[in-house]
């Protein structure tokens, strides 16, 4: 009597699934963003793998398995700070780092051939050069911190350059999209950064950057937190820009902190509204901290 049960069981998973609709996608981008910047990689990775499987064809769905990749990459190899990188060495001899290595590419160039199809048929698409832009910022990114060598280091200037100039002209055409304006700024941080560590950085990046001249050919840091605070003032709606609407805020508070307590004020309310979002993010909550303190004591020593 059981048998018509299993067999009916087996064509049930048999047959092709529902897509999912507009808000069930969205609430399942959400939760997968949750664990993402809750630091539960396994999780958010699972969420993307069934959001990949229902739309295949979607090219921001390979842009945030990269992002969720790259999380897994970092926990398998010696985390660095922002503009540093893993030695090649270290990648090489770690097999669990290089099989996520072969996905993260995968998931880059099968992202980057989707949105290709795309402008191939309308040049002016804004979304497919919206997410070409971030596939290829993230592949530099990429380059620079795991595939480090001056052959890499002249490759990640190059596609972040590209990448740039085409979230430049995606917002011209949809001003809605200006929340990518903070890889203007983090990209002029990391130049800013990494020029001040010695003279002969600071002169290869003059004479060999194109994101140098890009960025106007100077490294004044008034233009990372101009562009922030531009990040800051528009908001898409688009559910394929939803990682980067909360990346350039990470990024604010995370610059805002260490300014020696002089944008405290700006930082608070930002951080409490990411600490509500994602209350197990630790450098959010140790930021918060940070932060609270520093306003309680000088509160307090105003008074005295």
């Amino acid at each position: 009597m059981k048998a018509p049960f299993v067999i009916m069981a087996i064509l049930s998973q048999m047959l092709p699934r529902a897509v999912p609709n507009e808000l069930e996608r969205d609430k399942k981008i959400d939760l997968a963003l949750y664990y993402y910047y809750s630091g539960k990689t396994l999780e958010a990775k699972g969420e993307a793998e069934k959001l990949k499987a229902a739309f295949p064809n979607d090219p921001f769905f390979h842009e945030l398995m990269a992002e969720i990749l790259w999380q897994e990459l970092s926990k398998v190899l010696p985390a660095k700070p922002i503009a540093e990188s893993v030695d090649n060495e270290t990648v090489r001899n770690n097999t669990s780092a290089q099989y996520l290595v072969e996905r993260f590419k995968e998931e880059i160039f099968s992202g980057l051939v989707l949105t290709q199809e795309s402008l191939n048929q309308n040049p002016n698409d804004t979304k497919s050069l919206f997410l070409r832009a971030i596939l290829k910022i993230r592949y530099a990114g990429f380059m620079a911190k795991f595939e480090s060598g001056l052959k890499s280091y002249s490759e990640s200037d190059r596609e972040t350059a590209e990448g740039l100039q085409l979230i430049q002209k995606s917002i011209e055409l949809d001003r809605s999209l200006c929340s990518a304006k903070y890889f203007f700024a983090l990209s002029k941080y990391i130049l800013n950064k990494t020029a001040a560590e010695a003279f002969y950085k600071k002169w290869a990046i003059a004479w060999k950057s194109r994101v140098y001249e890009l960025l106007g050919r100077n490294f004044n840091q008034e233009d990372v937190f101009r562009w922030l605070d531009e990040s800051m003032a528009c908001s898409s709606g688009y559910y394929y820009a939803k990682d980067i609407e909360i990346d350039r805020m990470l990024l604010y508070q995370n610059i805002l902190v260490k300014q020696s307590g002089r944008m405290d004020e700006k930082a608070l309310p930002i951080l409490e509204e990411l600490n509500q979002r994602f209350p197990d993010n630790k450098e959010v909550r140790d930021n918060l901290f940070l932060v609270r303190l520093h306003l309680r004591n000088r509160s307090q020593g105003s008074r005295r």
